[in-house]
């Protein structure tokens, strides 16, 4: 497996500027005021940083993204990526990524044509705000949290040989948005039916009329259309 620099940066959110009205391509002026409102702070040492296998990134390269504001305001074309391991998106400028760091002000970004929301959801009764992905809209929305984790280097020990540290994918998790707006996690498809009371005995029916399984997303899709009326 190709092994990776993993840049590492801080960019810091300031609420003054002027964010674009209006969305459109990148240009080097609109580059700049980009780099104006979202106030950078590299901290990377090409030096010191270490050498890992995988990847804790979700697409193979930086591409062309919007990033939606919560006041719908935004920009369109830079070149992200999402750090899975940091929850974080980054962008690179003149060859180095700078992390979105405190990102409050996002509403959502897109990036080959899939969105993430940043957003409160409930996890095994605690609350974490985070990247979310969008797999299925409607009166009920569902999410998805991508997933990854980190391997500590492995020093030489007699014939056993050292090893780079490594990310390696997991399972995603799966969110069901209620109508409230609470987002809280489901660990098998019948979860939904306590989740949604109102409509748990058609859930129940649907899941076992089409057979459909938890673990797999076109599944979870095609029940959240069903709930939905899609």
């Amino acid at each position: 497996m190709e092994k990776k620099i993993f840049l590492t940066a801080v960019m810091i959110f300031t609420l003054c500027g002027t964010v674009l009205s209006q969305l459109g391509a990148v240009s080097d002026i609109e580059f700049k005021r980009f780099q104006m409102d979202f106030n950078l702070a590299r901290s990377f040492d090409e030096k010191t940083a270490p050498e890992y296998d995988g990847t804790p990134y979700l697409f193979d390269e930086f591409t062309g993204a919007n990033i939606i504001l919560r006041e719908n305001r935004g920009y369109e074309g830079i070149p992200m990526n999402y750090n899975i391991y940091n929850d974080d998106f980054e962008f690179m400028m003149d060859g180095v990524s700078y992390a979105l760091g405190n990102n409050n002000i996002v509403k959502y970004i897109s990036i080959n044509e899939r969105k993430f929301y940043y957003r409160t959801y409930t996890y095994n009764s605690s609350e974490i705000r985070g990247y979310l992905e969008l797999i299925a809209d409607g009166d009920y929305r569902f999410f998805k949290k991508h997933r990854v984790i980190y391997t500590e280097p492995q020093p030489t020990s007699g014939y056993v040989e050292a090893k780079p540290a490594t990310f390696s994918s997991r399972s995603p998790d799966y969110f069901i948005e209620l109508k409230n707006g609470s987002i809280l996690y489901f660990n098998k498809l019948k979860d939904i039916a306590d989740l949604v009371p109102e409509e748990s005995s058609r859930i129940k029916d649907y899941i076992k009329d089409k057979g459909l399984k938890a673990r797999r997303e076109e599944d979870i899709i095609e029940l959240a259309d069903y709930l939905n009326g899609k």
